[in-house]
């Protein structure tokens, strides 16, 4: 297998051990190509990171194959990067966010610090390498999953930073009106006013998340 095929998010939903909860169609097929082909996910890791370009395929891959590695750690914050950058000691928060990315590539937060830090240090080729990065990232998200805008097309996500990316960068979030999560099938309704201020509801899809959090 050497390219996710993409189908439907209404497929029939399998159920696969008691390690997970339900994997729908999206998940199972990722689940099979990182048991069968995951030399290639190394590959395209091992690309993203030597600077090569990668397809839309290849970062959607990147992403959701992510969940099934054991470095996956849905609420993992490095607070210690966090303090670093309210110290604003900048440049020691830069090297450790470096680090940090390393271990997770699939992380739109970690990408979106190194952008900025980068930027604020002077680093402009590398920021812009990881706005790219950001933006093809982002853009893989959402086109793999769907708009965002219904309940039967919300958008996957790996970790709540990643949802609040996703608000922040692409529906240009000003400000959450209300949040409400669905235990029944892992759905956060997200109403946010956008920076035109039209209220609107945006919807996450967070099975991987609460199926690895909760075999925890």
């Amino acid at each position: 297998m050497n390219k996710l095929k993409f189908i439907s998010l209404a497929a029939l939903i399998l159920t696969f051990g008691s390690l997970f909860a339900q994997d729908d169609a999206f998940y199972s097929e990722v689940r099979g190509f990182m048991s069968e082909s995951r030399p290639e996910y190394d590959k395209i890791v091992s690309s993203y990171f030597a600077g090569q370009e990668l397809s839309a395929d290849d970062y959607t891959l990147l992403y959701y194959g992510y969940t099934f590695t054991d470095a996956y750690k849905p609420d993992f914050v490095n607070k210690s990067v966090d303090s670093l950058i309210d110290a604003k000691k900048y440049a020691e928060a830069y090297d450790a966010l470096k680090k940090e990315h390393l271990k997770d590539p699939s992380s739109l937060q970690i990408l979106f610090d190194l952008m900025g830090l980068a930027f604020v240090l002077e680093k402009s080729d590398e920021g812009q390498q990881y706005q790219k990065k950001y933006i093809n990232l982002l853009l893989a998200i959402v086109q793999a999953s769907g708009d965002g805008l219904s309940r039967e097309n919300a958008i996957k996500v790996n970790t709540v930073r990643d949802e609040f990316q996703i608000l922040s960068s692409y529906f240009r979030a000003s400000s959450i009106v209300k949040k409400e999560f669905s235990s029944s099938d892992s759905i956060d309704k997200v109403t946010i006013k956008d920076s035109e201020g039209i209220v609107k509801d945006v919807f996450f899809d967070f099975t991987r998340y609460v199926a690895v959090t909760s075999a925890q």
